[in-house]
This record gives C-alpha cells, sequence and structure tokens, in this order.
C-alpha cells in the first residue's frame, strides 16, 4: 500500500459548528442573533413552551422534581412571555426554615 499525502489547509482545520451546517448552502446573515420581537430571545435556541401541552407535562415534571430535591423550596413558578410563551425562568420561593440566623 502506498501512503498517500495529505495537503492540511487553514480553511480544511477548522473547527465545525451549527452555523456551518445551517448555512451549508445558504449565504450566511450577519453576525448578529435572530431574536424574538416580544421577549428578545434566541430563535435558533430551542426551548419549551407554556402553550404546548408535551412542554407543559416536562415543565411539571421538572418542578415536581426540583420540590422533591430540594425540601426548603415552598413553590417553583414557571416564568415565561406573554407573547410566544417561551419558558425565561423558573422562581422559587424558600421555606423560612431554610433561612437560618
Amino acid at each position: 500500500m502506498s501512503k498517500k499525502r495529505l495537503a492540511v489547509t487553514s480553511s480544511v482545520n477548522q473547527p465545525l459548528d451549527r452555523d456551518y451546517f445551517k448555512y451549508k448552502n445558504k449565504s450566511k446573515p450577519k453576525q448578529s442573533k435572530r431574536l424574538t420581537d416580544c421577549c428578545q430571545q434566541d430563535l435558533d435556541h430551542k426551548v419549551v413552551n407554556v402553550n404546548n401541552k408535551q412542554d407543559w407535562q416536562i415543565i411539571e415534571e421538572y418542578i415536581e422534581q426540583k420540590l422533591f430535591e430540594y425540601p426548603s423550596t415552598e413553590t417553583i413558578q414557571p416564568v415565561s412571555c406573554d407573547e410566544c410563551g417561551r419558558l425565561l425562568e423558573y422562581q422559587s420561593t424558600l421555606n423560612k426554615k431554610a433561612w437560618r440566623m
């Protein structure tokens, strides 16, 4: 078997990211992120939506799991965008017993 010589160039040796595959056959947009108009979240980032039944079950299961894991947590409230329903964050309240002074 003969050894083949591989020529390595700088353009070939670049890391491949999501943008490479997303815009492989299309023109690449400007460097700015595409954001939602209502809550300024990245459109390319897949998140759970409170208006979707399957996503709501995921949210409920997550909250139930965290309430059992952390007994000092009294409530957990999912905070979402009013317009599009994207989950933005969770807010939790702690029991007074958790605050030791």
